[in-house]
């Protein structure tokens, strides 16, 4: 009777120590799974010196884009097709904060057919130039619905990312929405841009692409 109460004491431990053997599995197996998930890809990342340094912005989009100067001695911004207006250097402050390091939740390898993305008639293209002559050119391409995302390539390469709407909304601004209201007045035209054959004023253009 002993012995059986032995047997059963080292049964009990056994499958104690199995139980908890399986839940450390399973709880390893979650964080790893969880950490996979959460990894993100660097798509551009820019030193502080390559952000002070930026000499040209030039977006185009939906709307016209933009085209900005950057003196990086004097640190002043100016249009490039309007120098008499002054620009809205907080708006630029936001684009070249996210051009310092945009990152992505998703990374698509070895992509040799980028019209599933939108990407072979890009909806938006933004060219940096730095100090040193370098660019960098990001195309931004299909919406994508499930995930709330935009395709974005970079500088021509065959990786996809995706960026946030929030992103993909602070470059998709045109030439009068930069300019500065406090350098404006009522009796000053508005600048304009032409967008095929048509002239486009200082409102907000809304994202306009198919979901993939």
């Amino acid at each position: 009777m002993k012995k059986q109460k032995i047997q059963l004491i080292i049964l009990l431990v056994i499958l104690g120590c199995a139980i908890g053997a399986y839940f450390a599995a399973k709880a390893y197996s979650a964080h790893k799974e969880a950490s996979e998930k959460s990894t993100t890809y660097t798509a551009l990342s820019l030193s502080d010196d390559d952000i002070s340094g930026i000499q040209n912005i030039t977006a185009t989009n939906d709307a016209g884009g933009f085209n900005v100067n950057h003196d990086s001695k004097a640190d002043t911004w100016s249009f490039a097709d309007f120098p008499d207006e002054k620009v809205d250097t907080t708006q630029i402050k936001t684009m070249t904060d996210a051009l310092s390091k945009l990152t992505s939740d998703n990374e698509i390898k070895d992509v040799t057919d980028f019209t599933q993305y939108g990407l072979d008639k890009p909806a938006m293209t933004v060219t940096i130039t730095l100090q040193d002559g370098s660019t960098h050119k990001l195309e931004v391409g299909n919406y994508n619905s499930q995930i709330s995302e935009y395709y974005l390539r970079v500088d021509d390469a065959s990786t996809v990312y995706t960026i946030s709407s929030t992103i993909y909304s602070d470059f998709n601004v045109t030439t009068s929405n930069l300019v500065a209201t406090s350098s404006s007045s009522s009796s000053e035209e508005t600048p304009t841009e032409a967008v095929s054959g048509s002239s486009v004023t200082g409102s907000s253009v809304s994202a306009s692409s198919s979901a993939s």
